[in-house]
């Protein structure tokens, strides 16, 4: 009788660990992800400020603003082969989800047709249920998209499940 509940101790015990290894990895994951953000935001505003004083340092450079030409989208023709315009130059093609254990990874290609290089662009994604109701709403950036480029992209939604997703709007953030 004796031996019996010590196997039965050990065998919650055993348990137990895993079950709590498990919740501090997920704490730490998440703790990443926010601290990953902040230094995001913190990067995008000191490249902000290294921009604005690269133009007030620029020797022989005009201060007055460029006039855009009027019809900008005829100089350069929209993208096709199933790209869709999300904004500021942006377009999207290739969106897939996926589940990925409790979680949603979006997956998919953006290209860039601005005229400016970005050293991070910045989009969200807002995904809707089948009342029309938005479920979540996430950021995320992709890093060294020059102009005229195409660049694949990763976004992960915590704790949805692919059965909420009705509908998806990605979107550029400025």
């Amino acid at each position: 009788m004796k031996k019996s509940f010590i196997s039965i101790v050990i065998i919650f015990t055993i348990f137990g660990h895993t079950v709590l290894f498990a919740q501090d990895t997920s704490n730490k994951v998440n703790m990443l992800e926010i601290v990953i953000s902040n230094l995001v935001s913190r990067v995008e505003a000191l490249e902000k400020r290294v921009n604005a004083l690269e133009k007030n340092l620029t020797p022989g450079v005009s201060k007055t603003p460029k006039s855009a030409p009027a019809n900008k989208e005829l100089l350069k023709p929209p993208l096709k082969d199933g790209f869709e315009d999300i904004g500021s130059g942006f377009f999207v093609r290739n969106v897939r989800f996926d589940q990925f254990g409790s979680n949603v990874l979006f997956t998919g290609e953006i290209a860039n047709r601005s005229e400016k290089n970005y050293r991070f662009a910045k989009f969200t994604l807002e995904i809707y249920d089948e009342r029309d109701l938005l479920v979540k709403k996430e950021e995320f950036t992709i890093p060294d998209i020059p102009k005229d480029s195409t660049k694949p992209f990763e976004a992960m939604l915590i704790g949805i499940e692919t059965g909420l997703i009705n509908k998806y709007v990605i979107k550029t953030t400025e």
